[in-house]
């Protein structure tokens, strides 16, 4: 298994990497009620949320399927909702149809802010698990959301004003998937349980909480959990690969996809779903590429 702060030393200089993150929507929602709609609609603890924490979740479907997932922060008297772009309309459908019980109004605010990425090396040690809330500090016009300390900095800046960010070692951006606290996209939308994508140990599912939208499945999953799927890491040393193939052990049987994959360097880094323990495989191949599994950013037991 290779070693995450390798791929970091290899790629990261001393100097950030800084760039536009274009691909992600913001659904702002206001009201007296926000807070109260959005406990019953999500997997995380709103009561954790403030103007200087965030959290990480997802909405569900009653079968536990994964709507969208997002990061959530506060501002002021609003809550913003950092999604993949392309699930903004999907989950203002959604919501909108539960919100008309409260006191609660959802928008489209993608357009009102600029959302920069920045990653920095890191001196965190690797921990068995992520908190369920991160730090989010506010200077100005720019919000900070602290998302990842281990095994890189990454850092989401909100601009509340239309910006052009100076760029700097853009093409690095791949190194944010070694975070492995992913957003789903539109074409996974309703496809996955939020323990596929590792929820349950990176922060995205409180289990006290009490009762939302798919809560019986998702729990159902926790302590009666028969699957072994999971997100991991992987990298292989070749860009002409075709991601939309299944991965295979080496007898030829499939055992996962790729979720998520970024070119680095001359090869690429991906976000991989399997459904079969590490430890239990000899190797792993995208077509008749060889990929190598890479470390998590946190420890993950199966048996959960």
């Amino acid at each position: 298994m290779l070693s995450s702060q390798e791929l970091i030393n290899q790629y990261l200089t001393d100097q950030a990497a800084i760039y536009p993150k274009k691909d992600i929507g913001i659904v702002s929602i206001t009201g007296p009620d926000a807070k109260k709609f959005l406990q019953g609609q999500t997997t995380c603890d709103l009561n954790k949320v403030t103007e200087s924490t965030g959290v990480y979740g997802a909405i569900c479907t009653n079968k536990g399927r994964i709507i969208c997932n997002f990061f959530l922060m506060q501002l002021t008297d609003r809550l913003l909702l950092l999604m993949s772009q392309d699930l903004v309309d999907t989950s203002l459908s959604h919501l909108k149809k539960y919100a008309v019980f409260f006191k609660a109004e959802l928008t489209d605010a993608t357009d009102a802010f600029t959302l920069v990425e920045k990653i920095t090396f890191s001196k965190a040690e690797k921990t068995d698990q992520l908190p369920e809330h991160f730090p989010v500090q506010h200077q100005d016009n720019a919000i900070s959301l602290q998302l990842a300390n281990y095994p890189l900095q990454l850092e989401w800046q909100l601009i509340s004003a239309p910006a052009q960010p100076t760029e700097q070692q853009a093409q690095l951006s791949g190194l944010s998937l070694l975070t492995a606290r992913p957003l789903i996209s539109k074409a996974q939308s309703e496809n996955l349980l939020p323990q596929w994508l590792n929820m349950q140990i990176n922060g995205g599912i409180s289990f006290t909480k009490g009762c939302y939208t798919g809560q019986e499945i998702v729990a159902r999953m926790k302590y009666r959990g028969k699957s072994k799927k999971h997100l991991a890491l992987a990298y292989w040393p070749t860009g002409v690969v075709d991601t939309q193939q299944n991965i295979q052990d080496d007898q030829g049987k499939t055992i996962g996809e790729v979720f998520a994959a970024a070119a680095l360097g001359e090869g690429y880094l991906g976000q991989i779903i399997l459904n079969q323990d590490p430890s239990e495989l000899q190797a792993l191949y995208l077509g008749d590429t060889k990929i190598d599994l890479v470390e998590l950013p946190y420890q993950l037991d199966l048996a959960d």
